[in-house]
């Protein structure tokens, strides 16, 4: 080797020595590449939640009018049995009437319109003096005829029950004659009818309806909402109900029926995980007078705020996340998954090592949690580090190269999804049981369906996510006023 050779290579063996001095100078040593990044406050901001939506359960009471006939119709014919004897002057008259079947139909307005024909039979005597001597004669008399009775029943705001009423009559055979005096028999049949027949099967009609008590039917509905309603006793699931007052339409009524169309306004609430108790949860408020309305509208909104807790979010994600990756080409081991409320953010702590760059440490990171109605899922969007772990990584990269740290947020966000779909099912089938059709003492039954499910604003808690749903249906409570006479 020349002298000038061997010059040459004294050079670059320097260079090489001074570069590598200089790189091992600038590069990071392992102990450097450790992170201890402080945690976020665990505590999160209050969020005032949306005031409650009043729901209506309908009540619908219904009264078949062929119960009123069949009452009234029995108690006249009895009324009926013997006969009646009326006097005017020197006109005296004893008339029998056999009931035929009644006729009871409604209109809209909740009119009855009733016909009651009957066969009279019977006799009439004149007393007539004449020459001075008293003479009597008496004639039988029979025939048909046929009374109308249209009755008109009000609810009052009292819950009393009033009836406005008006009749006719009409007479196939009009009058008889006897030593020489025209009998009226329409007069005598009229009077009868009307002072005898017609008020007491009115008294009979309205004092069925009126018996029937309409307020103290709706007062054991009333304090039997009182009550928790169990969907579900382990996890516990119970709705809680609140009246506030009585809505009202005035009486209707079809061919068959006499109905009663009461809407019950409310509050509703779905209490999840809470003991569940048989007893009624408040003092029960009094019955309130009616206040009539021209519609009813019927539904119900119960918010049913489902939880997931930061631990059990925890315990779904660790498999998923707590594992080696390969990120961007770097093998990464990340354990110790924690979650926590952190402002209106859910803040997720993570613990990595990456041995082939003896990197290693705590990193923080910070995201908003939302539920997606498609997925039926709760994930974070804008995963991001925290501030004091963004500060840490950037001296990182200022010093080793911006793209040598792989993102672990990316897969952190990919793998914290929660879903909810299982949840939602359940509680949608065990609300829909419960509901179809409940029965609330011998008197009323409960019929309702679920119709949505749509998520309110998430927020969080000290312990956990919270996602209000709303659940919306309807819900008609029907009551039995055939059995008005016994007792529950």
């Amino acid at each position: 080797m020349t002298k000038q050779t061997r010059l040459i290579v004294g050079v670059i063996f320097i260079a090489v020595v001074l570069i590598g001095m200089t790189l091992f100078l600038l590069m990071r040593r392992g102990s450097d590449l450790t992170i201890e990044a402080p945690a976020p406050p665990r505590k999160v901001t209050p969020v005032p939640l949306p005031p409650p939506i009043p729901s209506v359960i309908a009540v619908k009471a219904n009264l078949p009018i062929q119960e009123v006939k069949t009452l009234a119709e029995s108690a006249l014919r009895d009324y009926l049995s013997k006969p009646i004897q009326r006097k005017d002057g020197a006109i005296t008259a004893a008339i029998k009437l056999n009931l035929d079947p009644l006729t009871m139909t409604g209109t809209a307005d909740g009119t009855l319109s009733v016909n009651v024909p009957f066969q009279f039979s019977g006799w009439a005597r004149v007393s007539k003096k004449i020459f001075g001597q008293v003479v009597q004669k008496r004639e039988d008399i029979e025939g048909s005829a046929t009374a109308t009775l249209t009755l008109t029943p009000t609810l009052n705001s009292d819950w009393r029950i009033t009836a406005q009423t008006s009749s006719d009559i009409s007479i196939q055979r009009a009058e008889i004659e006897i030593l020489g005096i025209t009998i009226s028999v329409r007069r005598i049949l009229t009077e009868l009818v009307q002072e005898a027949v017609l008020p007491k099967l009115e008294s009979l009609i309205v004092k069925y309806i009126t018996n029937i008590d309409v307020r103290t039917r709706v007062a054991r509905l009333w304090a039997k909402l009182y009550e928790p309603i169990v969907i579900k006793k382990e996890p516990s699931i119970a709705l809680t109900v609140k009246p506030l007052k009585i809505l009202a339409q005035q009486l209707s009524s079809d061919a068959q029926t006499l109905s009663f169309s009461l809407g019950i306004e409310t509050y509703i609430q779905a209490d999840m995980g809470d003991v569940v108790t048989d007893s009624p949860h408040s003092v029960i408020a009094d019955l309130p007078d009616i206040r009539f309305v021209d519609a009813l509208e019927s539904g119900y909104h119960i918010i049913a705020p489902i939880e997931i807790t930061y631990a059990g979010i925890e315990s779904f994600a660790k498999p998923r996340v707590e594992k080696p990756h390969k990120l961007k080409g770097i093998d990464t081991l990340v354990k110790n998954l924690t979650l926590y409320g952190s402002g209106t953010q859910l803040a997720a702590g993570i613990e990595f090592s990456m041995p082939s760059l003896g990197a290693a440490g705590q990193l923080y990171l910070l995201g908003t949690p939302i539920y997606d109605a498609t997925t039926m899922s709760v994930f974070v969007t804008e995963f991001d580090y925290a501030l004091t772990t963004q500060s840490l990584l950037l001296d990182i990269a200022q010093a080793a190269g911006e793209g040598f740290f792989p993102n672990l947020r990316t897969t952190v966000e990919e793998k914290l999804v929660f879903p909810l779909e299982d949840r939602l099912t359940k509680l949608h089938k065990k609300l829909a049981d419960v509901i179809a059709e409940r029965r609330i003492g011998s008197y009323v039954v409960l019929r309702g369906t679920v119709d949505t499910i749509t998520p309110e604003a998430l927020y969080l808690t000290q312990t956990a996510v919270h996602i209000p749903f709303r659940l919306h249906g309807d819900l008609i409570c029907e009551v039995n006023l055939i059995s008005s006479r016994g007792s529950d």
